[in-house]
């Protein structure tokens, strides 16, 4: 699971704004429940299966809550880029299919089952 130090650092690396300013302007409850979203679960439950899914939830999560007055999308695609890495996939997409599909998941024109499905279609093992 990522924390808000996580998400603090790697906005400050996307967007070029120090992370301590970053923390003053970000919306502090809506990027711990978009980060701690991914990770939900029921007594032995996960509500979520395995990194694809995880990962796809935790992007559009932080890209539908907002909690940044900008770079959402961009945050979103660095810190589901590096969960998939930290669990041996790497997304395929070319840079447009990305920035059509984040546009959609961020403008609530695709579901979150939909997402999934297109990041499962876009990935494939890092054997690097």
């Amino acid at each position: 699971m990522y924390g808000l130090e996580q998400f603090l650092l790697v906005a400050e690396q996307v967007l070029g704004i120090d992370a301590e300013r970053l923390a003053r302007a970000t919306q502090i409850p809506l990027a711990e429940s978009a980060l701690a979203a991914p990770f939900a679960g029921f007594g032995d439950h996960d509500v979520y299966d395995g990194p694809i899914e995880r990962a796809s939830i935790l992007a559009s999560r932080i890209m539908r809550n907002h909690p940044l007055p900008d770079g959402n999308k961009r945050v979103a695609l660095v810190l589901m880029r590096i969960y998939l890495l930290e669990h041996g996939w790497r997304l395929t997409a070319a840079p447009g299919d990305i920035d059509r599909t984040f546009r959609a998941v961020a403008g609530r024109q695709q579901n979150e089952q939909d997402f999934c499905a297109w990041l499962a279609s876009h990935v494939e093992r890092d054997v690097g």
